[in-house]
């Protein structure tokens, strides 16, 4: 990490500087892309402010924290920048583990369509959609269901004038569900 320090009204010494380079550079446990930090130490009459910008790979961070002394107010921004950079790599844990379970198998898998075992939409996180369509032959039906790329076709049988599902089976063919009388 590469620090740019320099200060308005105040002298920067190499006490200083080691110090904010030992509690800036303590923030590279946590995130350690940062590539930059920049310090702009400032002093007016009674106030001491301390302005620190961090620099990191897709993120800039930035903290200013004003007391009444240089090394509190350096110390309150070092706090600061610790809480953005803590928040920012907890968001991100979070959401590269929502992507891998996401990405885990989470599809259900039917072994038989009609073994009724009672999967209800609660148990699956299904989303239900009402489909109204016009009466169709199993034919037709079935050239409607290679032009789409859903695993489920509910249709209503023009011969039958009942509710049949037409489904893709795990080895590609189909296979068609008709209830009975």
């Amino acid at each position: 990490m590469q620090f740019i320090i320099s200060g308005r009204g105040v002298t920067v010494g190499p006490a200083l500087r080691a110090r904010v380079e030992r509690k800036v550079g303590k923030l590279t446990r946590i995130l350690p892309k940062i590539l930059e930090a920049r310090v702009v130490l400032s002093a007016e009459k009674y106030r001491r402010t301390a302005e620190l910008t961090l620099l990191a790979t897709r993120r800039t961070f930035r903290s200013e924290e004003t007391a009444d002394d240089l090394s509190s107010a350096i110390d309150r921004a070092v706090e600061a920048l610790e809480r953005q950079v803590r928040r920012t790599k907890e968001r991100l844990q979070g959401w590269k583990s929502r992507q891998s379970s996401a990405g885990m198998g989470t599809r259900p898998t039917l072994t038989s369509p009609s073994s009724g075992d009672g999967l209800g939409e609660e148990g699956l996180g299904l989303v239900p959609r009402r489909l109204v369509s016009k009466p169709m032959s199993v034919e037709e039906a079935v050239m409607q269901f290679r032009l789409g790329k859903d695993q489920f076709l509910v249709f209503t049988n023009s011969s039958s004038k009942r509710v049949n599902v037409l489904y893709r089976k795990n080895n590609g063919t189909m296979g068609l569900i008709e209830p009975t009388v």
